[in-house]
């Protein structure tokens, strides 16, 4: 699934939409709702942090608050934190939601939070 998407801002973005929400065991509402930091915006549904050993996600859920660990990968075509760190980097994101659109010429990330048909679409289209 991986090897369909284009290798440009959108590629990197789904990329790691991907390998996230797998690695994480994440729904599809949990990965657009996480957030590059806490409380960064009102409609967060939790955040994510990049440490040495990998991405630490906290997640409001319906009993609470919970963590997810994700490791790295053994190579960077896979993982996970590898694509995330990627994707914020060229996106340039140090704030606000973490998975957000993409402008139309493809060059520049906005500031508009994905829905979670996004990641339905994703992942049926790669799966085509």
């Amino acid at each position: 699934m991986l090897a369909t998407l284009p290798h440009d801002l959108r590629g990197l973005r789904d990329r790691a939409i991907l390998l996230i929400g797998f690695a994480g065991g994440l729904r599809r509402s949990e990965i657009v709702s996480l957030d590059h930091g806490k409380d960064d915006t009102p409609t967060s549904g939790g955040w994510a942090e990049v440490l040495e050993d990998g991405v630490l996600i906290t997640l409001r859920g319906k009993t609470g608050w919970r963590e997810v660990e994700i490791g790295r990968g053994s190579a960077d075509q896979t993982c996970p934190v590898h694509a995330l760190t990627q994707w914020l980097h060229y996106a340039k994101i140090d704030f606000g939601p973490l998975f957000v659109a993409v402008s139309r010429n493809g060059l520049s990330a906005t500031s508009e939070r994905l829905s979670d048909k996004h990641v339905a679409r994703l992942i049926k289209s790669c799966a085509r």
